[in-house]
This record gives C-alpha cells, structure tokens and sequence, in this order.
C-alpha cells in the first residue's frame, strides 16, 4: 500500500504563527490601544502601583494577544528598574466562578506541595487565604482576569472589593490591580455603578478590524507561514473581505486563509486559489461554531444553548424567553445540575447570542401573551448537538446517557415536547 500522505512543503512553510497561542513578534493595527495601554500601565514601571484597566471588544480583535505582550514588556521593564511585580492571570471562561477565581489565584501563590484542593475550601477562607498570601509579596500585583462576563452575577465583589482590597484594610501592605477582559461589549452596563467606578479606571476598546487592516495582517502572517509563490493574486484581500464583513475577526481571517492553503496542498494544487477561499468559506463557518460551543461557552452556556434548540427543531413549541427557561430546568433536573435564576438564563442567551448562534426578536404575543422575546437559532440544530456531543465536561452524559437529542429527521418530537 502506497502511503495516504502528500508530499510535505509544497504550499506551507511554518503553521507555527497560526497556532492560538502563538504571541508575535510585532503587534499590527493596534498602535492606539497599546498606547492606551502603556499609558494605564506606566504607574506600575514607576512603581506607585497599578491601575485597574477595562479592556473588551469582539472575539478576535487583538485583546487577548496584546494583553500577553504588555505583559511580557512590563515584567521585562520592572525587572529592569527593580520594581518588584507579580503578574496573576486567569481564564474566567474555564474558571466561571469566583469559588474557582480564588483558587486559581491562591494556587498560583502557592509552591506546588501546597495548593489549595477544589473541593472542601469555603469562600471565605478562600479570601482570607489570597489576603494572606498577597500580603508576603514584595512589591505590587496586577491580576489578569480574561472573558470575565463568564463570572455572570459573582464578579461583584471580585472587581469591586479585590482592586480596593488595601483601601478597606483587607491588605496592609500590597497593592493590587485589576484587568479585566471581556468579549461582550454589553458587560459594562451590567455592572454595578461602584464597580464600573473602580474597574474603570482605564478603559480602552478594540474595535473591529476593517478589511485594510485584516489585508496588512494576513499579508504579515502569509510571509511568515506560506511559501513564496504560492498565494495567488487576490486571495489575501478575499479572505480580508469576507473576515471584515463578518465581526472583523482576525482569527477568522487567519483559518480562512489556513483552510484555503489545507484544500490548496490536498489538491496538490501549485498555488492557492480564490476558489479555495470560497471552498474553506463554509468549512470554517461550521468550525467556528463548534468551537465556540465545545470551548468558549460554559457548562450553564451549554444547557440554555441545548434548550433553545430543542425548543427550535420542534414546531408545535414557541422559543420564547419563559419557555427555554422551563426548558432548561427540566435539562438541569434530569442531568443533575443546579439551575441559575431566570436572570441569569436571559444573561447567557444574550452572550450566547453575540457569539453569533442566536438572533433575538421581540414580539407581541397578543393579548394573552404580551410582549416577549423570540431566540432563534442562527446556525443549524445538528452542528449545536454535534458541538455539545463531544463536551466532555458538560453535555455528553445529557446527551448520551439521557438520549435528549431526537433526530431532526424524525416526526415524532415527543422527547422535546415532554419537557415544555
């Protein structure tokens, strides 16, 4: 037998640059907000203590990847001035709470023998602890808190009380300041008018990339990872079009051009074509779907998203607000979880629905049902069950030990209508 793989080389040259947790060299189009940034961060190389920073914007505009670097140039730039300075950085999307924050923050205090276990601790020993901890520390504290909307009603205190922590004599001695990162632009006007008052301190958004600036950075990253010769004239543009007309997403941008150079090489193709664009369009449309319901959401994310498409494939039921949440609290009995509240529900459906997969309207039901808002699926039902399938974590025991899902193709729904 003759080996499946293709000759290696032909159109890539490194798809390092393309990994996600690739940091560049170079930061592009974000000249203004690392301006921002540095000037918020300044106090901290000057050592009078760190500021609170906002930082939000769309998926894929840069924030994360420009945090990593202004983090990077201020450890450098203190060890430089000696400055002592501990940097704390957490995810939020896999850490939802703040039980989860404060042991993420505690065990990253802690030397590796004595981290704190998950289950057992209390919040406030968990407090107490991290007050301790941070005040054995030289110097000041900047804590990192990325996609902080998936904290939901639990970051009241962290980014109220945390940042004035020595102001209110929880701390003698350390200063800490906060950067908090969310992809939801509604975020702020969520927040509680004391909070937004001290998280706030500097705010800087990341707007979308328009398609110049998604050409300049497809431009940058095709010289770094494609062969010469190998791109075809228009191709770059192509995928800078179609990226800015979507969200402005440079990671978008980048798969569409990786997807095209992936159809290019199996094809063993000399050169990738605007043809291959239009063929990797629908693959990575279908892609991002389901890593955004396999990564970016969390496990209550999941049950309102599984919810809503229940409610979605069957005809004879009405995807408003008050159904999916009778819904998704029968999801939650059946597989065990602890329901959040109505509000919290109406909070996960709206960031479900700036990810893209929900489109809200609302509607006047008449006299009998009033006003209410109507969550349609903007994605296919079978891509959603198929994202939640392989969640190991959270859907795939509702999913197969339960058998929820019915089969779109099939006329009897009597598995959806028995939960409404």
């Amino acid at each position: 037998m003759d080996s499946p793989f293709d000759e290696p080389g032909k159109i890539f040259a490194d798809k390092r640059p393309l990994d996600e947790d690739y940091t560049p060299e170079t930061i592009l189009c974000r000249d203004e907000e690392i301006s921002r940034y540095s000037e918020a961060l300044q106090d901290v190389v000057e050592g009078f203590g760190p500021n609170n920073v906002f930082i939000y914007g769309q998926t894929g505009n840069g924030k994360t990847v420009v945090t990593k670097k202004m983090m990077a140039f201020l450890r450098e730039e203190t060890a430089q001035h000696d400055i002592p300075l501990t940097i704390l950085e957490v995810n939020c999307n896999r850490d939802d709470s703040i039980f989860n924050v404060l042991i993420s923050l505690v065990n990253q205090l802690r030397p590796p023998e004595d981290q704190v276990p998950e289950q057992g601790p209390t919040k406030g020993f968990l407090w107490a602890t991290l007050y301790e901890e941070l005040d054995q520390l030289e110097g000041d504290v900047v804590v990192v808190l990325d996609e902080i909307d998936m904290l939901g009603a639990d970051n009241d205190k962290l980014l109220y009380e945390f940042p004035r922590a020595r102001k209110m004599g929880s701390l003698e001695n350390t200063r800490v300041g906060v950067i908090g990162i969310s992809n939801n632009h509604m975020f702020k006007d969520s927040l509680d008018p004391r909070v937004k008052s001290t998280l706030c301190e500097y705010e800087i958004f990341f707007s979308p990339y328009d398609a110049t600036e998604l050409t300049e950075i497809l431009e940058h990253y095709a010289g770094l990872v494609f062969r010469d010769g190998t791109i075809d004239d228009g191709v770059i543009s192509l995928c800078a079009a179609r990226a800015a007309q979507e969200q402005g997403d440079a990671r978008e941008a980048l798969d569409l051009l990786e997807t095209a150079g992936n159809i290019a090489r199996k094809e063993d193709a000399p050169q990738v074509t605007k043809a291959h664009v239009e063929e990797a369009g629908s693959r990575v449309e279908e892609q991002r779907v389901l890593t955004i319901v396999r990564d970016q959401l969390t496990s209550q994310m999941k049950l309102a998203l599984l919810a809503t498409a229940f409610l979605n494939i069957d005809e004879d039921a009405s995807p408003r607000a008050k159904n999916i949440y009778q819904v998704y609290e029968n999801i939650c009995q059946v597989c065990d979880y602890e329901p959040r509240s109505k509000r919290r529900v109406n909070d996960f459906l709206d960031s479900i629905r700036l990810y893209g997969l929900l489109e809200r309207d609302e509607r006047n039901l008449g006299r009998a049902g009033g006003r209410s808002y109507i969550h349609t699926l903007e994605v296919s039902p079978e891509l959603v069950f198929e994202g939640l399938k392989y969640d190991q974590e959270g859907a795939e025991s509702m999913l197969e030990r339960y058998d929820l899902v019915p089969d779109p193709e099939d006329a009897n729904q009597s598995r959806i209508t028995s939960f409404v």
